[in-house]
């Protein structure tokens, strides 16, 4: 928590802490699972200030873009790291309706844990009664017409056909259209066509020059970008068919 703390306050904070460095190269998974970020992932998803916070947030973007027509969806939080899935799905449709409440028919996304294609089965031994969606937000997901299920796909499960053929499943479980929005690998992309999955390659083009990717330069006086993952990442020359 005390690396977590250097350049607290500083505009720059995302390029020059120590531990959003390693957030952004190499990204190791366990950091999500960190004291500390699940910390800020309880107070955001449970019932009280940080929840009614992320939910202004998304109304106030939704207001923001109400006259832009190419603004036409929401996903909410990129690869959630909590397994309290009750309370996250709780925060979900909160986000949702006060979207919604200002522009109708804007999409958005429902996501679970880190967005997988597929839940690991230890979710629920660990998670216990958090695991599972409160009954009435079950109903809600299904009943309703502008959501749709937003997941990834980075190695797991191995086949991408399973994660696809899951997808379908949870889709027509849950009367939704799901949506691949990040994969590196064209089996993904072939995956999803396959099964007539819609699909969106991470990613076009990078957005950022900082990190071990583009030599350590000085940050931000030699740097491009607000990065927040995915450094270097980027290739607007790869296609898969």
């Amino acid at each position: 928590e005390t690396l977590w703390a250097l350049h607290a306050s500083d505009p720059n904070y995302n390029i020059l802490n120590p531990c959003c460095q390693a957030m952004n190269s190499p990204n190791p998974p366990g950091i999500g699972f960190n004291s500390i970020a699940q910390k800020t992932m309880d107070y955001m998803i449970d019932e009280g200030p940080g929840r009614d916070d992320f939910v202004r947030y998304w109304k106030l973007m939704a207001e923001a873009v109400v006259d832009h027509p190419s603004a036409y969806a929401a996903e909410l939080a990129n690869e959630p790291m909590t397994i309290r899935r009750r309370e996250m799905f709780e925060t979900w449709r909160a986000a949702a309706e006060a979207i919604n409440s200002v522009i109708p028919d804007m999409a958005v996304a429902m996501s679970d844990t880190g967005e997988n294609g597929l839940q690991p089965a230890w979710v629920d031994k660990i998670a216990g009664p958090s695991a599972f969606i409160e009954k009435d937000t079950v109903e809600w997901l299904k009943s309703s017409t502008t959501l749709f299920y937003a997941w990834h796909w980075y190695g797991f499960p191995v086949d991408p056909d399973t994660a696809a053929v899951n997808m379908k499943e949870l889709g027509k479980d849950w009367n939704m259209p799901t949506f691949a929005t990040e994969f590196f690998d064209c089996k993904a992309w072939k995956s999803a066509a396959k099964y007539n999955i819609s699909h969106t390659y991470w990613h076009y083009s990078s957005y950022c020059t900082t990190g071990p990717a583009f030599g350590n330069r000085s940050a931000p006086n030699s740097t491009f970008g607000a990065c927040i993952l995915g450094w270097a990442g980027g290739n607007s020359e790869y296609d898969c068919e």
